[in-house]
């Protein structure tokens, strides 16, 4: 790029240097400048132009443009309930240049300040992210003194020396990469860790435990053409989604279960409290002509447009309820109050029962209104390279729970609720304990006093209560969802996180030991029973405890 200085004597020949953002007057805007406001006047402002652009290259730190969407991500940055976060992006996205941008702000502003850029290996370190982090240092320590304490020195051959530099405040950046031995970082605090392109799972893990004792954040930038590795997967299963933005290469379809037609997800909460997910689309910056990426993606499918421009990696395993989106997941305080209340149950030994409370209102409309365990004891199931995850801490009965502290259990969380039916697997209702302890059957356990009765639910095949749940999930997808119109005829409220989980993510290829698949098999013995909204008052005789 090359600045020049206007002079007042050669207007004519003014030629305004190109800029993504800051747009160039024509030879016709200029001779009118001259005409309204006059030549030195119109001067100043092609001369402030010109200033400014330079004042961009010279320090992109104090005078670099920003996009809108980074305002979003510095949301994460700064919230202390949010210890992790990823970036996807699309490629020529500017996620890089965010996070660059970003690590020297934290180096700037906090004293003594240790950060770790981590890269794929020494040689994409030194061409790819230590010159995107020289970049954006602010101007005077580009070239500032060396000290005992100050020590800044980059080549672009090189990069920084040893991989490292200190500022005046004893902030130190240092520059790792995943080909060297991962015991190097073990045992290292510090407060903030970029990690740009996709790293190995060991590594993330090991890097969990180095920003602990500063309370420090995690940051991941990268393009996942990989697909949907088990790092992706750790973040964006079970996320829900809470932004969206309009698709241009995208526009005909419903691309991402949940969002509307032509839309690609923005932002995301993750099933983890402490982590979020961003997606910056490419055509998100402007110093990146995104219609050459179009060009290039003319005639590639949607699996690899939603990856190159949008950076969205979906599961190519699929979920069985490809249908369950955020429409599905409502407020406690948006279930209906009057309805019929059904309860499920999905029994085991070695590990916590899993129930499901359902009210059915009249419209026929069913609305899971509770779980247990809920995820205030833990997520029931977690992220792993297995396709339905690996049991989480919800599922150990760590408090030796037997028939009766159910029970208790059971109704003290109802609180007096009316119940109409109670569901439970039909493989261990009629299962017996061993002669010893008298031969009684699950169900017989639970109609000792106090009585607690339970119906088995009908034995169909696994396919067959799926399918039950797909129909309460479907409606039509070309228009609006409208309240007894259209609409889907089932709702969960988002206290139940487990089963969202498992709604979102299981898909059956773990068979009978997904550690997923227990909150979807009691969603399924209640489908295969048909409940419906009934009349409480054909209820209220039988004086059953727990039921009508």
């Amino acid at each position: 790029m090359i600045f020049q200085e206007v002079k007042k004597d050669n207007l004519k020949g003014y030629v305004p240097t190109p800029h993504p953002i800051i747009s160039a007057p024509t030879p016709e805007d200029v001779q009118r400048f001259v005409g309204n406001i006059g030549i030195d006047e119109t001067v100043k402002l092609l001369q402030l132009r010109e200033d400014k652009i330079l004042a961009e290259r010279m320090d992109p730190y104090r005078h670099g443009y920003e996009p809108p969407h980074w305002k979003d991500a510095d949301e994460l940055l700064k919230d202390p309930e949010i210890s992790e976060f990823i970036i996807l992006g699309g490629n020529r996205a500017g996620k890089s240049e965010y996070a660059a941008k970003r690590v020297c702000w934290l180096l700037s502003e906090y004293d003594e300040c240790r950060i770790w850029c981590i890269h794929t290996t020494h040689m994409s370190s030194v061409q790819m992210q230590q010159p995107l982090v020289y970049k954006y240092l602010p101007a005077e320590y580009k070239t500032v003194k060396k000290t005992k304490i100050t020590n800044v020195s980059y080549t672009q051959k090189n990069g920084f020396t040893e991989d490292t530099f200190v500022l005046p405040n004893r902030a130190q950046c240092f520059f790792l990469n995943q080909s060297q031995d991962i015991k190097i970082v073990e045992g290292g605090e510090v407060d903030f860790v970029w990690i740009d392109e996709e790293i190995n799972h060991d590594w993330l893990k090991t890097l969990r435990y180095r920003t602990v004792t500063r309370e420090g954040k995690i940051l991941l930038t990268f393009t996942p053409v990989s697909g949907y590795t088990p790092v992706i997967k750790e973040y964006l299963s079970g996320a829900t989604i809470t932004e969206w933005k309009d698709a241009d290469l995208l526009k005909s379809e419903i691309n991402v279960p949940g969002g509307k037609r032509g839309t690609m997800p923005y932002r995301a909460r993750c099933h983890r409290p402490d982590s979020a997910a961003m997606w910056f689309h490419s055509v998100m910056n402007d110093y990146s002509p995104f219609d050459q990426i179009a060009k290039t993606l003319k005639g590639r499918g949607p699996y690899e447009v939603k990856i190159r421009a949008y950076g969205w990696a979906e599961s190519l395993q699929g979920t069985q309820f490809p249908r369950f989106g955020d429409h599905n997941i409502v407020k406690p305080e948006d279930i209906p109050e009057e309805g019929t209340n059904y309860m499920v149950c999905d029994p085991a030994t070695g590990r916590n029962w899993f129930m499901l409370w359902v009210r059915v209102d009249r419209a026929g409309r069913k609305w899971v209104y509770r779980e247990w365990p809920d995820t205030s004891m833990g997520e029931w199931a977690i992220a792993s390279a297995k396709a339905d995850g690996k049991p989480g801490v919800a599922q150990r009965n760590e408090a030796g729970r037997g028939y009766d502290a159910y029970k208790d259990m059971i109704l003290s969380l109802e609180d007096g609720e009316l119940i109409a039916e109670r569901y439970v697997d039909p493989k261990t209702a009629g299962t017996k304990t061993t002669e010893r302890q008298g031969g009684k059957t699950w169900l017989q356990y639970m109609e000792d006093d106090p009585a607690m009765f339970f119906t088995p639910a009908a034995s169909m095949r696994i396919d067959e209560g799926c399918s039950v749940i797909n129909d309460w999930l479907a409606y039509d997808l070309d228009e609006p969802i409208c309240p007894a119109v259209n609409e889907p005829n089932l709702y969960v409220s988002n206290n139940c996180e487990n089963l969202i989980y498992s709604m979102r993510e299981w898909t059956g290829r773990d068979g009978q030991k997904g550690a997923s698949k227990d909150p979807i098999d009691a969603l399924r013995f209640l489908a295969v029973m048909d409940p419906e909204g009934e009349d409480k008052s054909v209820y209220m005789a039988k004086g059953v405890i727990g039921s009508y």
